[in-house]
């Protein structure tokens, strides 16, 4: 009887797939070695991830400070587009009729209002321009200022 089952039990061992067999030493560095690189890989991944979020909040709050900044000009832009086209719709229609009244509408509100618009809107986005300009200029001149880089004469 000792006999049968310990030859029972060598047939059952044979059975018993090797995953769920004592791993032997080289199985068990092996195991502890994918356990430190997929901690290490999620080390990176989060790192990675703390990193992207880090960038796309300040991609945001950059973007809002340039809003900010810059939609008073944009206002103007868009004030300056449509006016004008408002102007030549309502004040100087593109007809023969247009052209008889164009002197008598000239003087009419909306017409003085709309002129009004587009001779403040060019001023202001020309200032505007002077502004970016200078300031690119600045930046510029900080760099070349920072790396004690000379500019060259011709």
């Amino acid at each position: 009887m000792r006999r049968t089952r310990t030859q029972q039990t060598k047939e059952n061992d044979k059975n018993i797939s090797e995953e769920f067999k004592k791993p032997s030493d080289e199985s068990n560095s092996e195991t502890i070695q994918e356990e430190n690189n997929s901690n290490y890989n999620k080390i990176i991944a989060d790192k990675i991830y703390n990193f992207l979020i880090t960038m796309y909040k300040f991609f945001i709050k950059s973007l809002l400070v340039i809003l900010k900044a810059s939609g008073i000009y944009l206002l103007w832009i868009c004030l300056h587009y449509f006016s004008a086209h408002l102007y030549i719709k309502f004040c100087v229609p593109d007809t023969i009729i247009g052209f008889l009244m164009s002197p008598f509408m000239i003087a009419t509100p909306h017409c003085q209002g709309l002129r009004w618009i587009v001779y403040n809107a060019v001023g202001i986005i020309n200032n505007m321009w002077i502004l970016i300009g200078t300031w690119i200029y600045s930046i510029i001149w900080i760099f070349n200022s920072d790396t004690n880089m000379k500019p060259t004469s011709l």
